[in-house]
């Protein structure tokens, strides 16, 4: 066991119970052990706790770790940034806690009387995201495989999410448009909430009152939003129009191509996408590239989307 530094003075720290540790698991906080009236740093945060690591701070009579680090040995949105850092190459773990958090706010929000969500805890979630695609050009296209086939509102937002800051990291957009797209993202079919699920769910095909009522997500998304102090007018605007086509036959306004936001553009295609490629009630899912050819070449689709865009979210999945 190595000794990466000593004669720490003046620590504030608490006993770790090392029952919590658990081997195979990525440490998120540094280990220390006590000398005297200094505290010596064992074990650093980021390394992959082995069984023989393990036997050797069982050893020691008792572990240290700083009291600030006592709330990230659990996972919360609070500590998720941390785990997400400390665990980045493990795609399918660091997606997995991605998938618990989010999961933790939509239930908050769809239980919620006064239909509050939790804005800090979607900050966290984006810029875990933002920190995973810019860190991985071959994020998307890594992790992808291990995508959760549930369509339910919070698997498909997070989806979108990812979807959405990938396609705008590769086009060069700022970090400030990464966090605005994501929130975007996040938010864009919580409208839904409105909808029964007799409808939202229905194996069969839509009758014509279906349909506009289900067309009715989208303004339902933008009020929410707003209830919860969204004011930013392309967030708005992106959670407004991410049904809107290049062919004007999108909702609710059948806006023309000229009038689709950047935004809006990229929302539309990341959610079409994940549509695609979720098995569904009446067909199967679609995989990756097949999903973008029918985009790209089908002639009910090839109007409906920036094409540049999509050959652009295709690379991402080239790299």
């Amino acid at each position: 066991m190595k000794i990466v530094q000593t004669n720490i003075k003046n620590p504030d720290y608490i006993q770790l119970d090392i029952d919590s540790l658990k081997i195979g698991e990525r440490l998120v906080f540094n280990i220390f052990i006590r000398r005297e009236k200094n505290y010596v740093l064992i074990i650093e945060a980021g390394t992959i706790l082995s069984k023989k690591l393990y036997d050797n701070l069982q050893k020691q009579e008792a572990l240290y770790i700083s009291k600030q680090d006592d709330n990230k040995q659990k996972l919360t949105w609070k500590t998720l940034y941390t785990h997400i850092q400390h665990n980045k190459n493990d795609l399918k773990k660091s997606l997995n806690f991605l998938y618990d958090i989010n999961n933790e706010l939509f239930s908050d929000f769809l239980n919620s009387k006064e239909d509050v969500v939790d804005l800090a805890c979607i900050g966290e979630i984006i810029k875990s995201i933002v920190f995973l695609v810019k860190d991985n050009p071959a994020y998307l296209k890594e992790t992808i495989p291990n995508f959760s086939d549930d369509y339910e509102l919070a698997y498909h937002s997070l989806h979108v999410t990812i979807y959405a800051i990938t396609l705008s990291h590769f086009l060069n957009l700022s970090d400030k448009e990464l966090i605005q797209i994501g929130t975007a993202g996040i938010l864009h079919d919580i409208g839904y909430k409105e909808i029964d699920k007799s409808i939202r769910n229905k194996n069969s095909k839509l009758s014509l009152e279906d349909i506009k009522t289900i067309q009715k997500h989208s303004k339902n998304s933008t009020t929410f939003a707003k209830k919860n102090y969204i004011d930013d007018s392309y967030i708005l605007d992106a959670i407004m129009h991410h049904h809107e086509c290049y062919d004007s036959t999108g909702y609710p306004d059948q806006l023309d191509s000229s009038d689709i936001s950047t935004f809006a553009a990229i929302l539309c295609i990341s959610d079409v996408f994940d549509a695609l490629t979720n098995n569904r009630s009446y067909r199967k899912k679609y995989s990756t590239f097949d999903a973008l050819k029918i985009m790209m070449r089908e002639e009910s689709m090839v109007n409906k989307f920036n094409q540049k865009y999509l050959a652009i979210f295709l690379k991402s999945f080239l790299k």
